[in-house]
């Protein structure tokens, strides 16, 4: 189609690009990232909702480009004949020439381990990865992850799917050791929002408490999933927006400078963080000393508390509370203390413009100098490039 554009005074034609989000599983986050780059570019963009049974709509569309996730036969078959400029949103095995856009598996794995650990769990149940590569990755990246710092992931037999065999297939497993899985504290690793959402329903149908037995974790904050459950769900942000556009800027490079070959390459799309909810919001303590002070350290920390303050709310000596943190957690009082601190510096840092000497006074440091060295000690860089670092993640 071309549109008529007046230029100093001048009427000139320019053709207006045609682009189709193909998502055989969609996303609407996605969609709105593309859509962004799209009306930045003055594209015509199509996003059909039932990609699946697309052989009549591709066979005869005449388009200039295509952001998709490859996946079924009749769309595979057709980019192998039809030379348009494409971005694969995916990880199939195709051997198509062309370049992908995908999240960083790995990354989220590792993100899936630290928040386990941080909440003092040892050891991680997941469900096999199955056929799913994005599934294997973030998988592998949790069991190093966890591994590292000696915890352990043990994944169940059933694959993929959730099922109701999961629930026995735990009870079995925490039985051979002796326990029962409602006297337990465990945690519970979900590939992607919607497999978290059945688990939580599968414990609660089992009289199973979420999180105090079970601690479920998804990945990709759906909101529109969260706001179906009664019990709020933790989630890794994969940033699925902020995916769609990367992709849809390189599509945009590749139809403004074709002379470039993008060729086979893959960019991975770091996720931004945890969003911690509910269905994680409990401390993998089974001594109710311990697990009554991490609460209180929680409520508190922003105070500028000590050690001795805890074990003073605590009605305890501090030598009391530090024996029964060392028999039962993974950190000292002090050392939460000022994890929790800093966590929360790092929060505020790549998510506000506050200032240094608001955060530090709202976070209980004594100072913004003592913030910046154990901030650095903590992270390897200062928090002005730490900030300036997450802005410009998000941006890309």
């Amino acid at each position: 189609m071309l549109i008529r554009v007046k230029k100093d005074g001048c009427i000139s034609m320019i053709k207006r690009k045609h682009i189709m989000l193909l998502l055989e599983w969609y996303d609407y986050r996605i969609h709105r990232g593309v859509a962004k780059v799209a009306r930045e570019a003055g594209w015509q963009l199509n996003c059909p909702k039932d990609p699946v049974t697309n052989e009549g709509f591709l066979k005869e569309w005449k388009g200039d480009g295509c952001i998709a996730l490859l996946q079924c036969r009749e769309t595979l078959e057709y980019f192998r004949t039809h030379k348009i400029p494409l971005v694969d949103l995916g990880l199939g095995e195709h051997q198509l020439p062309i370049p992908r856009v995908v999240t960083d598996n790995r990354k989220i794995g590792k993100l899936a381990a630290e928040h386990f650990r941080d909440h003092g769990y040892r050891e991680v149940f997941a469900l096999g990865p199955g056929n799913i590569p994005m599934y294997r990755e973030r998988l592998d990246a949790l069991i190093e992850s966890m591994e590292e710092d000696g915890g352990k992931v043990t994944v169940l037999s059933t694959a993929e799917i959730m099922q109701p065999d999961v629930i026995r297939e735990l009870e079995s497993i925490i039985r051979q050791r002796g326990q029962r899985l409602k006297n337990q504290s465990l945690g519970f690793f979900a590939y992607q929002d919607n497999m978290a959402a059945e688990m939580i329903s599968l414990c609660l149908q089992n009289e199973l408490l979420v999180p105090e037995n079970m601690a479920v974790l998804g990945v990709d904050n759906d909101d529109l999933i969260n706001d179906g459950l009664t019990v709020g769900l933790s989630s890794i942000d994969s940033d699925q927006e902020g995916l769609g556009r990367r992709a849809a800027l390189l599509l945009r490079d590749m139809l403004e400078n074709p002379q470039h070959k993008s060729g086979a390459k893959i960019i991975r799309h770091s996720p931004r963080d945890v969003e911690v909810r509910r269905s994680t919001d409990c401390y993998a303590v089974r001594n109710p000393l311990v697990s009554e002070a991490l609460h209180w350290i929680q409520l508190n920390f922003h105070k500028g508390i000590q050690a001795s303050d805890v074990a003073e709310a605590m009605g305890v000596t501090q030598q009391g509370l530090q024996k029964a943190f060392s028999a039962n957690y993974s950190r000292s009082p002090g050392q939460e203390i000022r994890y929790q601190r800093i966590q929360t510096v790092a929060h505020l840092l790549s998510s506000t413009r506050a200032r240094l000497e608001d955060i530090a006074s709202n976070c209980g440091y004594t100072s913004v100098d003592t913030l910046i060295c154990n901030f650095r000690t903590e992270y390897g860089v200062t928090p002005g490039k730490y900030r300036k670092q997450k802005h410009s993640n998000r941006l890309k």
